[in-house]
C-alpha cells in the first residue's frame, strides 16, 4: 500500500504545481491573468523553464530549459552594516531568475523548444515590456536588471552568529525560520522570498507579508 501511496504522490505532484502557476502571470501561454493579450507561440506552460529531457546543467537548476549566461556579472548590493558574508556575484537561486528578469536574455530563449506551436509573436507576459526581441525593458514593472545595488542583498551566506541581535539562528523556531527560506541550505537568494510557480500572496511572495511578517523570518525587530 505504502509503494501505492508514493507512486501516486510522485504522479500527483507536477499536476500540483501545473495548478499553481497556470493561474500566474508566469503562465505564459494565456492573457487571462495577465493585463495586456499576447501569444507567444505554444500552450505549454512549463517549457519556458523546465524541460523533461537534456536540460541545461550549468546552473544545477531542476530539469532547467532557459538560456542562461555564465558570463554575466551585477553589480551587488553594498552596505557597511552589512556583517555576513557576501559572495561576489549571486547564486542559483537568483540565477535562474535573473536569466529573464534582468533583461539580458529573450523570456522564450530555450534550449528544448516546445515543437509544433513554436511559431508566434512576442507580446508582454503578465503585463509585463518586452522588446523586439522578447526580452524584459526597464519600463517593466518584472524589470530588476544587471545593477542589484538598489534590491535586497542576494548571494548572502546566512550566519546570525555574525549579527547577533539583529538576525534569528539559522534553524530558528516555528514562527521564525530562516533554514526554510534558504537556497541551497545557505544562501539568502530570490527564492528566498519569492515562489514562481504560486502568486497566491502577490508578487510571487512566498508567504504572506502583513506585518512584515516574512521580513521578521529573518530579521529581529
Amino acid at each position: 500500500m505504502r509503494r501505492y501511496t508514493i507512486i501516486f504522490f510522485l504522479l500527483i505532484t507536477p499536476i500540483l504545481v501545473y495548478a499553481g502557476v497556470d493561474t500566474t502571470p508566469h503562465n505564459f501561454t494565456s492573457s487571462t491573468y495577465s493585463k495586456n493579450s499576447y501569444f507567444v507561440g505554444t500552450r505549454q506552460i512549463c517549457v519556458f523553464c523546465h524541460t523533461p529531457h537534456n536540460g541545461n546543467q550549468t546552473l544545477g537548476a531542476a530539469l532547467w530549459n532557459h538560456e542562461t549566461n555564465e558570463s554575466q556579472t551585477y553589480t551587488m548590493y553594498t552596505s557597511n552594516t552589512m556583517d555576513m558574508t557576501q559572495s561576489a556575484q549571486p547564486h542559483k537561486g537568483s540565477l535562474v531568475c535573473l536569466s529573464c528578469h534582468d533583461g539580458t536574455i529573450a523570456v522564450n530563449s530555450l534550449n528544448n523548444l516546445p515543437g509544433q506551436e513554436q511559431a508566434g509573436s512576442y507580446g508582454s507576459p503578465g503585463g509585463s515590456n518586452l522588446d523586439g526581441t522578447g526580452r524584459l525593458t526597464a519600463s517593466s514593472h518584472a524589470y530588476v536588471g544587471t545593477d542589484l545595488t538598489d534590491d535586497h542583498p542576494v548571494g548572502i551566506t546566512y550566519d546570525a552568529s555574525l549579527d547577533v541581535g539583529n538576525f534569528y539562528a539559522k534553524t530558528g523556531v516555528s514562527t521564525n525560520y530562516p533554514d526554510r527560506l534558504l537556497s541551497e541550505d545557505l544562501y539568502v537568494e530570490c527564492s528566498s522570498c519569492h515562489n514562481p510557480h504560486d502568486n497566491t500572496y502577490s508578487n510571487f511572495l512566498v508567504e504572506d507579508n502583513s506585518g512584515s511578517q516574512l521580513c521578521l523570518r529573518c530579521h529581529i525587530k
